[in-house]
């Protein structure tokens, strides 16, 4: 499982007893969901700061963007995790009912919507495609023989905002 390795390896590594580890945690699944759901739960916190009321639909989408990639910057392996970890058969309910797509991403996508800004498409199908071009950049920039540069980054931002658009969201 996630390479937690054996309770007495996580035990060693986090330099406590294991009757200290288990006045805090039932097994090292629930260590596990703690961790995910506390990676779910920093990358939403982070991501809704960026879609707060801007002055444009434009703006709110290139403030979620740019901290998007500052989340990855400052965290580079979470998303990966979080994405690697979403059908880890160790989750528990709670783990499984989280969003797959941040909801500050989605919660943009409807603000979009309302002011008749975004595609006429669900607005999960929108979050998709801008999450999922967020994480495969994020898998990209990882390979040695094709780095990503912040002009890559912001032309790829550009894209992306012109798919989920409508022809006249332009502001």
């Amino acid at each position: 499982m996630l390479g937690f390795g054996t309770l007495a390896a996580i035990q060693a590594n986090a330099g406590i007893a294991l009757n200290t580890f288990y006045k805090y945690f039932r097994d090292k699944e629930q260590l596990a969901n703690e961790i995910y759901q506390g990676m779910s739960g920093s990358l939403d916190r982070a991501l809704d700061l960026a879609t707060v009321d801007q002055e444009s639909p434009r703006m709110q989408f290139h403030q979620l963007w740019a901290q998007m990639a500052d989340f990855q910057k400052t965290y580079p392996r979470v998303i990966g995790f979080l994405e690697s970890q979403h059908l880890g058969a160790y989750l528990d309910a709670d783990s499984r009912g989280l969003p797959r797509i941040p909801q500050p991403i989605t919660d943009l996508i409807g603000r979009l919507h309302q002011e008749k800004m975004a595609k006429d498409l669900p607005a999960v199908i929108l979050a998709a495609i801008v999450w999922g071009s967020f994480v495969e950049l994020v898998k990209l920039r990882s390979l040695p023989h094709l780095p990503l540069s912040e002009e890559d980054l912001a032309r790829a931002e550009e894209c992306t905002w012109d798919a989920i658009r409508t022809s006249g969201g332009v502001g």
